[in-house]
């Protein structure tokens, strides 16, 4: 660690959050800031796989990238030293919401098999972005959970999606709005299949 450059530490600090993997893409959306520039991300990823702090996997010819427990403990570690913990997970709960809500517009199209791949590889991180929100910020759980509602539909997750509506349906506010009825309509298409 005492080797890495600075932008090297920031990134691995960064990448910390991420639960099961990540893509470029995800990387560079959640890590990339005033002091980190998008650009410069490849590169830096590319030089922690260099020295064997991240692994680089080939699914089906999408690269995702990961950290090793051991690994990843550390850089949390690391992370919480620097103060940065809250806003790092907030960043990945926020990267995590667009995702699923940009993917949920993409459902119902003939390209659905490819988008319910691409959720099921994120949803280590969507659980995590789904935990972070509904302890931080009961309006973004609520849109993350109605977001994921269809895919926990078609890939038969109900117990998880009715546990993922129930809580984010606690942790935001009751007052009536669309996108509650929406959560709602979803809890109960779960419950009703749960028995």
């Amino acid at each position: 660690h005492e080797l890495l450059s600075d932008p090297e530490r920031v990134l691995l600090r960064r990448l910390s959050v991420f639960a099961g993997g990540f893509t470029l893409d995800l990387a560079e959306a959640m890590c990339a800031d005033g002091s980190l520039a998008a650009v410069a991300i490849l590169d830096l990823l590319a030089s922690l796989v260099d020295k064997s702090l991240v692994v680089p996997e080939d699914r089906a010819g999408l690269v995702r990238y990961r950290l090793l427990e051991t690994v990843r403990q550390y850089a949390l570690e690391r992370l919480l030293d620097a103060g940065e913990d809250e806003r790092e997970r907030d960043r990945h709960r926020d990267a995590m919401l667009e995702l699923a809500e940009r993917i949920a517009s993409q459902l119902h199209g003939p390209g659905q098999r490819q988008w319910l791949d691409v959720l099921d590889c994120e949803a280590a991180n969507l659980a995590a972005a789904l935990d972070h929100a509904v302890a931080t910020d009961g309006e973004r759980a609520l849109r993350l959970a109605v977001a994921l509602t269809f895919w926990w539909r078609v890939r038969g997750l109900l117990r998880a999606g009715e546990r993922g509506l129930s809580r984010a349906l606690e942790a935001a506010d009751p007052t009536p709005s669309s996108l509650r009825a929406h959560a709602l309509w979803g809890a109960g298409y779960m419950a009703g299949f749960l028995g």
